[in-house]
This record gives structure tokens, sequence and C-alpha cells, in this order.
């Protein structure tokens, strides 16, 4: 099954806890810090649109691409309510696979948010997003994205979790076991979710299996800089501070320099 296919339709109650308010802070507070105070962002791989009217709220022009149909209708059908201030047009939620995507534009900003880099399972994927975000970014340009960090995963190693959540509709228990790859830097995280309509008491269950790759902090860099990007900063995911092997998420900022193509 593809990822974020059924699966899809629960992300948003999945996840309803994240503090995407605070994580949008902190990346504006980022870029901030270097020197950048953007006016407009392209969000690759913007799922729900959740970091994207985040965005929006605090005054950005921002466009979101993923490759989730059913994800990107959830984000639109939640923009209909949304209020932003005045002159900020809503999000803009295209479908599009961040590492092939062309819009025709250019944006001061683009992220990568919530460890997509980590979906790009191979150096040639990685690097093929790399290389979408510096084809959208106005020159000087900033890219942020969050990654699993290698040594935190090498040092903890996954452990299977159980998840509890419910709404007025569903009630959720979602199951999560992950396999190590070691010869490929990836965990597949396979997922068994069960499903009860309260109204009904109807039980569904629904699988998919995430495969993720934890990245290190060399290979990021250089391939950033084959994609024409120099480095910025990089730190513990929601901190300035360097990461350590506790650290399992992390973010690297980086700049948009030459057309690699001219090299």
């Amino acid at each position: 099954m593809a990822i974020f296919g059924d699966y899809a339709r629960y992300y948003n109650l999945l996840y309803r806890d994240k503090d995407y308010a605070g994580e949008t802070d902190f990346v504006l507070g980022t870029l901030h810090r270097a020197g950048t105070t953007p006016q407009s962002l392209l969000d690759l791989g913007c799922g729900t649109g959740r970091h994207a009217l985040e965005m929006a709220t605090r005054g950005l022009a921002v466009t979101g691409v993923d490759m989730s149909e059913m994800m990107l209708d959830m984000g639109r059908s939640a923009l209909q309510s949304a209020t932003l201030p005045a002159g900020v047009p809503l999000p803009q939620l295209h479908k599009g696979d961040a590492r092939t995507v062309r819009l025709e534009q250019r944006f001061a900003v683009v992220t990568s948010l919530f460890h997509v880099m980590s979906y790009q399972t191979s150096e040639a994927d990685a690097l093929s997003l790399l290389r979408t975000a510096h084809a959208h970014l106005v020159p000087e340009g900033l890219l942020l994205f969050d990654f699993w960090y290698g040594p935190c995963v090498l040092t903890e190693r996954p452990q299977p979790r159980e998840k509890h959540l419910e709404d007025a509709a569903t009630r959720l228990v979602r199951h999560a076991t992950p396999v190590l790859r070691l010869n490929d830097d990836c965990v597949e995280v396979h997922y068994a979710v069960e499903l009860e309509d309260k109204a009904s008491g109807q039980v569904r269950e629904l699988q998919e299996v995430h495969t993720m790759r934890y990245w290190f902090l060399p290979q990021l860099r250089y391939l950033s800089a084959l994609a024409g990007f120099t480095q910025v900063a990089e730190g513990a995911w929601m901190e300035q501070g360097p990461p350590s092997d506790a650290t399992w998420g992390v973010w690297m900022l980086v700049r948009k320099g030459s057309d690699p193509s001219a090299a």
C-alpha cells in the first residue's frame, strides 16, 4: 500500500497534539537569526497544511506541495474557515512530488518539515528534493529542513510504540513496529491501526509501512553542496544547540548559491 493512503484520513487525529505553532515560531526565529524575515514561503511535503496555516497567520504568503491528494483536500477544507491577517492570501496547496515538482515561482524561503527528508530513502531522492528547493528560491534564499538523526537512531534504536487517541467520531489505536535496516540506513515502520466508529461500534483495521532514512550531517552537507547550497546553521530540533546521540530530530539551514548545473 502506498504511504499516506487510508492512513492520511486519520493524520490530523494522530498528530493533533503536535506543536505546529511552536514549531513555526522556531522556524521563523531561526530564519530571523540568519537575517531573513520572509514574505513568501514554499513548504515541500506540506501534508494537511498545518505548518502552512501557521505561517500564513504570521503574515506569510505560503504555497504547499504534497503527493497525497487526500491530505491536500483535508488541508484545503480546513483553510476555508481560517482567519488570516488582512491582505494575506490563503495558502495554496498543490499536488506534486517534492523531488520533481516545478511551479515556475520563486520564494524567499523553502521549508520541508516533519521529517520529509527522511522519506527520501536514497541519496538520489534527497538530492532531487534539494534541487527542487534550489529551483524555487530567489538568489540567496534559504532552505530549512529536518530529519531523523543517525547517531541517535543507532544509539537508542527504534522501539515498538502504541498510541491511543479519539475524537467525537472515532476511537483509534496505532501500533508501530520498527525494523532497523542497518545496511540501508533506514527504518521500516510497520503501522497497524485499529479504528472504531463510536456511533456504530464498527471496527476496521488498516496497515501501512513507512520507510524512513536516518541521515548523518556529513551526508546532507555534501548533498546540499552538490545541489548548490552553502551551509548556514544546524542543530537539535527546536533548539539552537548542536545535536547529540540523544537527539532524534535535527534541522539544517542552507543558503542558495550558484546554479549547480553551471559547475
